[in-house]
């Protein structure tokens, strides 16, 4: 029998980590037993994914997970940064979570490691207690010391709490866990991340379930999804932990939960609605076993709250984000617009009238325009900043199929030339633009133009016994809840036809604040929202009456002066709480 080199055995298991893992280290089961750590699927997807797109390609290891509940995320990294330190000199590893429970329980996933560790394969330890776990020769005698003195690499735990954390430390590992509910992310992951040499032996693992949007981990796992960072975005839905599958307790059971999922009934046009349940197995290619699972965790663990168990084990990353406040539209609705998702046929440019096709234009065409078709026009303009809100206008058929889109940045004047050139594509489309704010410079370039098709916005004067007409759409206190609400009943019904990813994220972020009054959720925009629900209160009024205007385009360039206000009035002294046009 050939003598076995034990070096070489050492040598393999320290070049593959999946090896090691399963050979060297143990973990502690759901049901209490010491095992060894055998990687399950989402943490083998992750180890593909790591190394495919970082490892293989020598840059250093950036990761951010968006995960369910329970996943074994954390093991894994914790695992990686176990092996690295425990197997390389001059280390320094770094374990932070939200609070103090969460941290402690993370490092005693490393302890227990050590502590398992084949006798030949454990470092010298200097010492292990409550804050770090330091791997020296524990010795006195600086002789001995000078002639083996280990590893000298550590790996030490702090929690959110403390802001300074890591600040004065040069960090080789770094493992950030549940940073969506850090308290000073912004400022903690800021100091954290200039600690991390930029080198490629170096390795960052930021990981959470979602806490809402607008938060510092989710401005940074949407710049990590448009590669706007060096960060490898991992999404992980509920359905990829194969333990989130419930077996039926009878024949019986399972054929009433397989009819209640694929029940139809009829919307109010007479249209086949599907239940969530369908739409998920449809989408995701899910068992019966595992949509019972998720039915019994919503009753059990979530208290009957679809809407958590959408944060808690979302299907989707964008699902996630979706419930820090209270959703103003229908979310199965929304689901099912968002399984209906499709890119747009056409995306470009306007010039000299023609349309260029370019993939990074601001127009995107999902329905070319028709002869003889009535198109409407709804649109939100921003101030232009590339930092900001975007403009946008959403085009609406006679079918209420959104058709076309404009969406980018651009200066409020010039987005009127735009607005006017788009509509023009569109058989003259009747053009509303919120007056509010820059609205008025975008109005005051479409009048100069002088497009003949655009709202008015009618009100009725109590004193004077007239309707009175305003250009534009103007958004008050008044008009924005008949406006929302109405989109909020359209959705509802799924009236509208609807395939612009962009627009569904929006609308699932729109919420109802403490206060009542509905806007996007803390960073998230609105833009598109608001473009589509002016484009139906246009749709709801019909033609309008200005296909030959009745005021003269000189008198509207009067009252659009520099200083005035025209068309941006709260209609407040004088007018009734009446909106002619709904």
């Amino acid at each position: 029998m050939a003598k076995l080199d034990v070096q070489k055995v050492i040598q393999k298991l320290y070049d593959n980590d999946k090896l090691y893992f399963e050979k060297c280290l143990k973990i502690r089961t759901k049901e209490g037993k010491l095992e060894p750590f055998c990687m399950n699927a989402m943490q083998e997807k992750s180890e593909k994914l790591i190394y495919e797109h970082q490892v293989s390609k020598g840059k250093p290891i950036r990761v951010i997970w968006l995960k369910a509940r329970q996943h074994g995320i954390s093991t894994y990294c914790e695992a990686k940064i176990f092996k690295k330190t425990a197997t390389n000199p001059f280390r320094n590893a770094m374990i932070i979570a939200h609070e103090d429970k969460a941290t402690q329980n993370l490092f005693a996933m490393s302890k227990l490691y050590y502590e398992e560790l084949p006798p030949m394969l454990r470092p010298m330890k200097k010492y292990s207690n409550e804050s770090a776990l330091v791997f020296e020769n524990p010795t006195n005698d600086e002789n001995v010391k000078y002639e083996n003195p280990g590893l000298r690499s550590k790996i030490t735990i702090a929690t959110a709490k403390n802001v300074d954390t890591g600040r004065s430390s040069t960090i080789h590992s770094l493992h950030a866990s549940e940073v969506a509910f850090w308290d000073n992310a912004t400022t903690l992951m800021t100091g954290l991340l200039q600690c991390v040499p930029d080198t490629p032996n170096t390795e960052v693992y930021l990981e959470s379930t979602a806490n809402g949007v607008g938060d510092w981990f989710y401005d940074f796992w949407q710049k990590a999804v448009k590669g706007e960072n060096d960060y490898l975005p991992i999404f992980l839905a509920w359905f990829e932990n194969l333990e989130y599958s419930k077996p039926f307790n009878s024949k019986k059971e399972k054929k009433a939960f397989i009819e209640s999922v694929n029940f139809v009934s009829k919307d109010a046009n007479g249209n086949e609605v599907r239940t969530e349940e369908y739409h998920l197995k449809e989408a995701h290619n899910l068992t019966y076993e595992q949509l019972n699972w998720r039915k019994w965790c919503i009753n059990n663990k979530l208290n009957g709250d679809v809407e958590l168990f959408h944060q808690e084990y979302p299907s989707t990353a964008e699902e996630a984000f979706i419930v820090s406040g209270r959703p103003v539209f229908n979310t199965n609705s929304l689901n099912k617009y968002r399984s209906a998702v499709k890119p747009p046929v056409a995306t470009g440019y306007i010039i000299d009238g023609k349309f260029v096709e370019d993939k990074n234009g601001y127009i995107s065409i999902w329905k070319y325009p028709e002869k003889d078709v009535f198109y409407v026009m709804g649109g939100d303009v921003a101030e232009g900043l590339i930092s900001g809100d975007y403009s946008c206008l959403a085009i609406l058929d006679e079918k209420l199929d959104l058709c076309a889109s404009w969406y980018g940045h651009i200066a409020p004047d010039l987005f009127g030339d735009e607005a006017i050139k788009l509509a023009k594509m569109y058989n003259d489309a009747y053009i509303g633009i919120e007056s509010n704010n820059h609205g008025l410079t975008t109005l005051k370039a479409i009048v100069n133009k002088e497009y003949w098709n655009v709202y008015y916005q009618k009100n009725y004067d109590k004193i004077a016994d007239v309707i009175t007409k305003k250009l534009g759409w103007n958004t008050n206190k008044r008009t924005k809840p008949l406006m929302i609400n109405k989109l909020a009943e359209f959705i509802r019904e799924m009236y509208l036809g609807i395939y612009w990813d962009t627009l569904i994220s929006e609308l699932f972020t729109y919420v109802i604040g403490d206060d009542g009054i509905t806007n996007a959720q803390q960073g998230s925009h609105d833009d598109t929202v608001m473009a589509l629900a002016i484009a139906l209160q246009l749709f709801i009024e019909g033609r309008g009456e200005n296909y030959v205007p009745e005021i003269p385009f000189d008198e509207i360039k009067r009252n659009l002066s520099e200083d005035g206000d025209y068309g941006i009035e709260e209609y407040e002294n004088g007018y009734a709480d009446v909106e002619i046009a709904m």
